[in-house]
């Protein structure tokens, strides 16, 4: 392995005080990239070059455990698949949220799911039937799926483990075409009651009756809120139409958001980072908390753990913070509820976005309606007699 020049220098203070000693050292690794090791002291730059020795020699001490670790075509593929996750996603430069996916389709599907294969046990078939057990989730969801099988069994082709990727060819089943749908009555139950303990819990149930999108979550200030007249004024959106726009707070959620103030964790910030109250939750936040209120409601609801790890979860797989909103706008309908003033409830730009929303008619709805073509056929029969 290639190694560069250690490079030393002080660290100092914005008043110029002087902190401490840093020394790093640039190693080029067996796929051709460069780790940085880097050493710390206070005391003195004999001991900052000790400590960076010290990291050193546990470096190389690693890679030479990692260059004999047993890999072959008969090892556990759970064994193989967690080797992958944590190489090539745990510390990739990728977003929070796209590493809690990731985690989700590694081991809450995959690898419960191939558990008891080795690595070349898995065919074609096995890898059709896995992907089939999805059917009528959305599509894009289980698209990542496949891919993500894909990625992996790729990974042991290309290290010769295999003689061909079984997933490669493997179709997708019938499919939900949207990417949202509304959730179903009994995942709205169990939102409702975890909403109760967890520290997020006002935040996705104001998604629910107000149908915010993250960002408006993120954004919300108390000031935006009035509990007098129990309204909620949406200041800063991700698109003008959205911004400016009231919304009624019904009494479940503005017992929630009382509940919530009385915390006093934030003056200003309605919604704030789990570890540090004086900021507003970013996209990391937001998707943080959403990871836990998910693993929550999995528990909850009976999801098999190991070592606080769910292994069987009981939710879909497809359940995620802006099926609240979607939930909302499918609300508004099932309320009756005009299509323009819907449109204005949820920020939207354009009627037929709303529209689209509006023509996933739930059972609910189409009982209504039914109801009201048989009552006015019948008055008008009557009044034709």
């Amino acid at each position: 392995m290639a190694e560069t020049k250690r490079i030393k220098y002080g660290l100092y203070d914005k008043d110029g005080n002087f902190k401490c000693w840093r020394m790093t050292k640039r190693i080029k690794n067996a796929n051709g990239e460069y780790d940085v090791l880097t050493a710390h002291s206070k005391k003195s730059e004999k001991d900052c070059r000790k400590v960076l020795e010290g990291l050193i020699k546990d470096y190389y001490q690693e890679q030479e455990k990692n260059k004999h670790k047993a890999v072959s075509s008969d090892m556990p593929f759970k064994e193989f698949a967690d080797n992958w996750y944590e190489l090539n996603i745990k510390n990739a430069d990728v977003s929070a949220k796209t590493k809690s996916d990731y985690k989700g389709y590694v081991y809450t599907h995959i690898i419960p799911y191939f558990e008891s294969y080795r690595l070349c046990d898995i065919q074609e078939d096995d890898c059709q039937r896995f992907i089939n057990s999805y059917k009528g989730y959305s599509k894009p969801y289980v698209s990542k799926l496949r891919m993500t099988l894909r990625r992996i069994l790729k990974r042991a082709l290309k290290q010769k483990l295999i003689p061909d990727n079984p997933a490669e060819d493997v179709v997708l089943p019938e499919v939900t075409q949207g990417t949202r749908r509304p959730i179903t009555d009994e995942e709205r139950a169990l939102i409702i009651e975890t909403a109760k303990k967890h520290y997020a819990g006002a935040a996705f149930l104001t998604m629910l009756y107000c149908g915010l999108r993250p960002i408006e979550i993120r954004n919300l200030k108390w000031a935006d809120i009035d509990f007098e007249k129990d309204v909620l004024t949406v200041t800063k959106s991700k698109t003008k139409a959205g911004e400016g726009r009231l919304l009624p707070i019904p009494p479940q959620l503005r017992t929630a958001l009382l509940e919530h103030k009385l915390k006093g964790q934030n003056n200003e910030w309605v919604f704030v980072r789990y570890k540090n109250y004086e900021l507003p939750m970013d996209t990391n936040a937001f998707y943080h908390a959403w990871h836990s209120f998910y693993h929550q409601m999995d528990i909850a609801n009976g999801a098999t753990v190991y070592r606080n790890q769910i292994t069987k979860s009981t939710l879909a797989p497809d359940l995620e913070p802006y099926l609240l909103r979607h939930t909302f706008c499918t609300d508004c309908q099932a309320a009756g509820v005009p299509l323009n003033v819907a449109k204005e409830l949820m920020g939207h730009s354009d009627i037929s976005v709303t529209s689209k929303i509006y023509t996933h008619m739930v059972d609910e709805v189409f009982e209504q309606n039914r109801k009201r073509l048989a009552e006015y056929a019948k008055e008008k029969d009557n009044h034709t007699d």
